[in-house]
């Protein structure tokens, strides 16, 4: 984990993390956690909480803030919610996971997908993206 001075983490035992993944906020990891870089934990000013025997593949965002108001009205207000990832949960490559989203245990969220905010998996779930499209000419 790369250092910074504002996180708390706590991380259960046997729980693996490369070292260019990127830990902000208060993030609390399982027993048996692995989290593949380059990734982002991201919950400054709020809370990440990763169940037991989870799986994180590489590219993974997983963000408690949304600055998007910021842009759009006069306002300095950062939204920030937390987001809870129980046991036994496996989130594929490139997959974007934003705040108050609840994943139920023993889920599989899929390479590419983006949770939505406040998003609820049910336990035992599978989430995949659309597939691609491919328009081919002749």
């Amino acid at each position: 984990m790369q250092p910074n001075h504002e996180a708390t983490r706590h991380a259960g035992v046997g729980t693996f993390i490369e070292h260019d993944v990127k830990v902000s906020g208060d993030v609390r990891l399982g027993q048996g956690v692995s989290i593949c870089g380059p990734s982002e934990l991201m919950a400054k000013h709020s809370l990440i909480v990763i169940g037991d025997y989870c799986d994180v593949a590489a590219f993974v965002t997983i963000t408690t803030a949304d600055s998007h108001r910021r842009c759009l009205e006069p306002t300095d207000e950062i939204e920030r919610l937390e987001i809870h990832i129980e046991d036994h949960v496996f989130i594929g490559q490139g997959a974007i996971i934003l705040g108050g989203c609840r994943i139920g245990h023993h889920s599989v969220i899929g390479a590419g997908v983006v949770l939505p905010k406040r998003s609820t998996v049910p336990p035992n779930s599978l989430v995949m993206s659309p597939r691609p499209v491919n328009k081919w000419r002749s």
